[in-house]
């Protein structure tokens, strides 16, 4: 997929909602947009070995962060005085070391509420030719992983796994990752994007 193919396909009507819904866990109800804590995350697509990739983070158990040990998007809370796409751009130097250029950025997706920690997530999209090396900050990530888009566009939307808690999830079973809950929820509706 290409930059301009992205930005093409992201000037479209959003699916929103209904493609979030597909990724729903069960009890999980739509929450109003309005006073909740602002955030933006990034999918960042790249290549190697002539495939492309997208890295996730496996979150550091600080006692301080809501979203411990979960498997996530770089990204993270927006700062007074910064627009959506420079949290998301400041927040994905932060914490992998990778800085992206504005003329990277192909898009944004649909805000997001997350119910468990009260924020709405503002999710962007970018494409770099540039080979990229990560550099998790310790303190933030304790991993970053790889995931194939391939293998993204390829998923099947009805897959469901158990979680250590017993409960039954829709998510995206990677061959090295699963992803649950908002993360699910945004890639889904970059998934369902890219195959209109």
């Amino acid at each position: 997929m290409t930059l301009n193919a992205m930005k093409r396909m992201l000037c479209q009507p959003l699916p929103g909602a209904a493609s979030h819904r597909i990724m729903w866990p069960e009890g999980r109800e739509e929450i109003p947009l309005e006073d909740l804590y602002p955030a933006a995350t990034m999918i960042l697509i790249y290549t190697l070995d002539k495939r492309q990739y997208f890295p996730l983070i496996r979150r550091s158990n600080r006692e301080d962060d809501a979203h411990r040990g979960q498997i996530g998007l770089p990204g993270g809370h927006h700062e007074p005085g910064e627009s959506y796409l420079e949290t998301a751009i400041r927040e994905t130097e932060e914490e992998i070391g990778v800085q992206i250029k504005p003329q990277e950025i192909a898009g944004k997706l649909s805000p997001l509420a997350i119910t468990r920690s009260g924020f709405i997530v503002h999710p962007y999209v970018a494409l770099t030719e540039d080979a990229l090396t990560f550099k998790p900050d310790p303190a933030e990530v304790d991993e970053v992983i790889p995931v194939s888009l391939e293998e993204l566009l390829r998923h099947p939307e009805n897959k469901t796994f158990k979680l250590d808690n017993g409960w039954n999830v829709p998510g995206f079973l990677f061959s090295n990752v699963n992803v649950w809950g908002a993360t699910a929820m945004i890639l889904n509706e970059f998934r369902v994007m890219s195959l209109e």
